[in-house]
């Protein structure tokens, strides 16, 4: 019988998180990627709504199925802007992460942006419908995750999303443990986006760990602890940032393990899935901060989508790929392919190994189709 039920988007992260943890994974996604059946003890691949989205009626379907009432399930990518399917699973019991108030309190930007404001923590501003003269915005998807959703507008198209402040800065992400009293901070990693035309803001990859000056560094981890306290936050979480000469302010906070898991889950760091269960449990660990140094070592994780519309030829990906499809599947141009690691003594180091892999990737894929590289 499987330890431990995982859902997402795309679970293959959250399994292998789970495999490093001593635990056997029952794993719902929409992919069912050739890794992510690799790590499953058993894979159940998800009926899929328009676009790239979680049906929830075949995922409780599948849950009754297939789990039992002693499985504990985490969830990842995908139930942002589920929050009612949120609360009919913690109704299940065993959900080990945050309910569907927590995931409403947080996602919704204008409740967010309101906790915000009351907790003196610095953010852009947030507009239902059009942008002051003279305020650059950015319109954004509400619950929507990836960047993909993100363009420059001064209006809203409609319901379901809003306006917020556009800040220059660099971008960064503060990967952290919470009880829902007080965090542990893990580490910081860089982020960055890979834009097409029609998606300025997708996202691309982060590397980490990085650091931040002690007095930023010092004043986010008080922050976050105060959202964790005023909200109820349990569990493994990630606070997206955006740092300038001014100072800093917080994008939007992810009430879930995400992407940087593939980053940060391994040595020095303990298992970080068993630490996510213990601090949904209200046990948070004496854990010093990943920082960078020469004993430390970086890591970049990358998206790479298809350049073109093409059929997947490789039979095998190298193993610094991850998310493999099975060869055959139709890869539509701007669809993810894959997640590339590179490794390095720095983040940029790091990243730079997993540009070059990347494109030789690329190349493979290419030559593979009997195309011309």
């Amino acid at each position: 019988m499987p330890a431990i039920a995982v859902a997402a988007l795309s679970a293959r992260a959250l399994a292998a998180a789970a495999r490093r943890a001593g635990l056997e994974p029952l794993v719902f996604d929409l992919f069912g990627d050739a890794d992510t059946r690799e790590l499953a003890a058993t894979l159940v691949t998800l009926r899929r709504r328009a676009g790239f989205a979680i049906d929830a009626d075949d995922l409780l379907l599948q849950l009754d199925t297939h789990v039992d009432g002693s499985c504990p399930l985490v969830l990842g990518s995908g139930f942002e802007a589920m929050p009612d399917l949120v609360d009919r699973l913690a109704a299940r019991g065993r959900l080990a992460g945050n309910d569907g108030a927590v995931v409403r309190r947080l996602k919704d930007p204008f409740v967010f942006s309101d906790l915000l404001s009351a907790l003196g923590i610095p953010h852009p501003r947030v507009f239902a419908e059009e942008a002051p003269l003279g305020v650059e915005t950015l319109e954004k998807a509400i619950g929507a995750s990836g960047g993909g959703h993100v363009h420059p507008a001064r209006r809203t198209r409609g319901p379901g999303h809003y306006l917020q402040e556009r800040i220059e800065g660099g971008s960064a992400s503060a990967l952290f443990l919470a009880n829902g009293r007080d965090i542990r901070l893990v580490a910081f990693s860089e982020q960055w986006c890979a834009p097409d035309a029609a998606s300025p803001f997708r996202y691309g990859g982060a590397a980490g760990p990085i650091a931040l000056e002690p007095a930023v560094e010092a004043e986010v981890t008080r922050a976050l602890g105060r959202l964790a306290e005023a909200t109820g936050l349990v569990g493994l979480a990630s606070a997206d940032l955006i740092l300038s000469r001014e100072g800093w302010s917080l994008i939007e906070l992810n009430p879930r393990p995400g992407a940087t898991l593939d980053l940060f889950d391994r040595p020095p760091l303990p298992p970080l899935l068993r630490l996510h269960l213990d601090a949904c449990a209200g046990r948070l660990p004496d854990l010093v901060p990943l920082r960078p140094g020469p004993e430390v070592g970086a890591r970049a994780a990358g998206i790479f989508y298809a350049p073109i519309t093409f059929d997947m030829r490789l039979a095998h990906l190298p193993p610094h790929a991850a998310d493999r499809p099975a060869p055959g599947t139709r890869l539509h141009r701007g669809e993810p392919v894959c997640t590339v690691f590179g490794e390095g003594r720095d983040a940029e180091e790091a990243r730079g190994v997993m540009l070059l892999r990347m494109d030789a990737l690329w190349h493979e894929m290419q030559g593979a189709a009997g195309e011309t590289p």
